[in-house]
């Protein structure tokens, strides 16, 4: 059997890729011949076996695994639910709102009722939240960043902050 998924899973490899390669072409600038590489990280299990991350980067024109915290398979995430045009938002700040990651105080006669964010069920939310909950263990701005919100506010409410700074990261690519 576990021969015989792998037969399969291949095969969707496969079609995945056909499928990216009918999308157009958006060559992104050549970077400056001063920037550093990034270093190779391991593939995930589950990432499919061919060059997706080139295959992205052509089809959007920006690298976005190249932000702290989103892998292949999350920026696929986001591509597919979000799409490549952003001008169907005015702002970022409309973005994340859009997404379920901007707060949500209902006031009535300088009462709040209730605090936290909208219950929005989105793929893409849901991967930014995946990847702002890798940033436990990076070494940068972001990574730090998490982690003082985490001691300040506790986890769910610096994930869902990261996330939406990772959004506004998103969004200006």
């Amino acid at each position: 059997m576990y021969d015989t998924y792998q037969r399969r899973i291949a095969e969707c490899d496969q079609q995945l890729q056909n499928h990216l390669a009918t999308f157009a072409d958006n060559v992104p600038p050549q970077p400056p011949e001063g920037e550093p590489q990034r270093k190779k990280v391991k593939a995930a299990k589950n990432a499919p076996r061919f060059g997706l991350s080139s295959e992205l980067q052509r089809i959007s024109g920006v690298d976005l695994t190249r932000i702290d915290g989103i892998d292949v398979m999350i920026a696929q995430t986001i591509l597919s639910e979000v799409g490549l045009d952003m001008n169907r938002w005015k702002t970022e700040a409309h973005f994340a709102s859009w997404l379920g990651l901007c707060p949500d105080n209902r006031i009535t006669g300088d009462k709040v009722l209730s605090r936290g964010t909208r219950h929005v069920v989105n793929r893409a939310a849901t991967a930014l939240r995946m990847a702002a909950n890798t940033l436990i263990r990076s070494h940068s701005y972001l990574g730090a960043q998490y982690r003082r919100l985490r001691t300040k506010l506790g986890a769910p409410k610096a994930i869902t902050a990261m996330a939406h700074r990772l959004a506004a990261l998103v969004y200006r690519c």
